[in-house]
Order: structure tokens, then sequence, then C-alpha cells
């Protein structure tokens, strides 16, 4: 999991300079002036939100995603997996039955190719598409992921700030509010404590993830 690793401190690295910048522009507004520095750094606020909700998504998918290419590139077997890995993975490939058959004989064709992957113990590959994640990551959908694939955590989000951090940037994206308003009522204070929060929650999630990674801890135990 070095990649994701690297970018979730990349991410980090980038959110804390803006953070620098929104700051020292608030103490000293000569540093740069506009013809409204007010209106200027509300905005930048508004932006600092949306970098936050990109730092969780970017990480929690590339997490996901080496996972699952650790899966695919140890070759498992659906009876060597974890109940969380077969479930999932079956579920997927009904769930594409069930929107792609045009008839009864497609229907029956596509079940017996998920009956022969199974009995004959060719490879399960997990893929992108089965996530689910569309602009829709907080705290509790995160652990919902982690839970569904039996990755372990320890991580809390007590203020809801991964919530707040979902709803702006999904006001910003679909036109519901402007730069100039999302995070009018926002201190630096108020979004320091949001991007510490975010931060950490989203480093817990990832060391439970790398554990799971390295650990191959989808594979079954009795295997």
């Amino acid at each position: 999991m070095n990649n994701t690793m690297m970018l979730y401190d990349d991410r980090k690295s980038e959110i804390e300079f803006y953070y620098s910048i929104m700051l020292e522009l608030e103490h000293n507004s000569q540093i740069i002036r506009t013809l409204d520095n007010s209106k200027f750094l509300r905005i930048l606020k508004s932006n600092f939100l949306l970098m936050l909700y990109n730092l969780v998504e970017a990480c929690i998918v590339s997490g996901m995603m080496e996972i699952y290419e650790n899966l695919r590139n140890n070759p498992s077997s659906y009876a060597t997996l974890i109940t969380e890995i077969q479930t999932i993975w079956s579920n997927h490939k009904i769930g594409k039955v069930y929107s792609n058959v045009a008839g009864r004989t497609a229907y029956e064709d596509c079940v017996q190719a998920i009956i022969t992957q199974v009995i004959t113990n060719q490879p399960i590959i997990l893929s992108r598409d089965g996530l689910g994640i569309s602009g829709n990551l907080d705290a509790r959908v995160i652990k919902r992921l982690c839970d569904k694939h039996r990755i372990r955590y320890v991580a809390s989000d007590d203020d809801g700030c991964l919530k707040t951090v979902k709803e702006k940037r999904n006001n910003l994206a679909h036109g519901d509010e402007s730069f100039g308003d999302c995070a009018r009522d926002m201190t630096l204070t108020d979004l320091e404590h949001i991007k510490d929060e975010v931060c950490n929650f989203i480093k817990s999630i990832l060391d439970g993830m790398k554990d799971y990674y390295d650990n191959k801890q989808y594979l079954s135990d009795d295997d």
C-alpha cells in the first residue's frame, strides 16, 4: 500500500500548504490585494473543503484498488476467500446479470458461468465498479465499506467533520451553493479542526487497509 500512503502524504501536504496561505492572507491582507479580499478568502475556504474531499475519495479508492490488485496478483479461488469477499464478488456478478440480461437464455448462461468459475477454482477478481463510490464518502459510508471487506480499523468522526465535507462538496458540485457562500460562516479555526479530524480519520482507515493488504486478510483462515 505504499502508493496510497504516498498519495495521502502528498495530498495532506498540499492541504497544509493551502491552509497556511489562507492563514497568512487573513492575518496580513496586504500580501495579496484583490478588489474584494473578504470575498476572495471565502472562495478559498470553499475550495479548501473540495481539497479535503478530494483527499478522502482519492485515498479510499486508491487503498481499495491496491487491495484488489493484491488479490489479483495473488490468485485466489472462491473457496479460499473470507465470506465477506465471496459475498462482494457474487453480489457484483449477480448484479451484472440482472443489468445486462436480455432473456432467459442469456440469464442462464451468466449464472452457469458464475457456477463454473466457483467449482473450477478460477481466480476471483474484484473491480472498482463494485465499490459504489460516487461523491458520497463520509465516515459512515467508509466504515461500512471496510466492514463489508472485514477490514479492521480504529477511527472515529465524533464531530461529523467528514459528513460536513461531503455535504459541502456536493452542494458545490451540484451548484446548490456558490463558492462565495459555501464556507461563509466557517472560520479558519473551524477549518483547521475539520482538516485535522478528516486527516486523522483517513490515516487511521489507511492503517487498517495496510494491515489487511500486508497480511492478505482477504484469505480465509481455513485455507
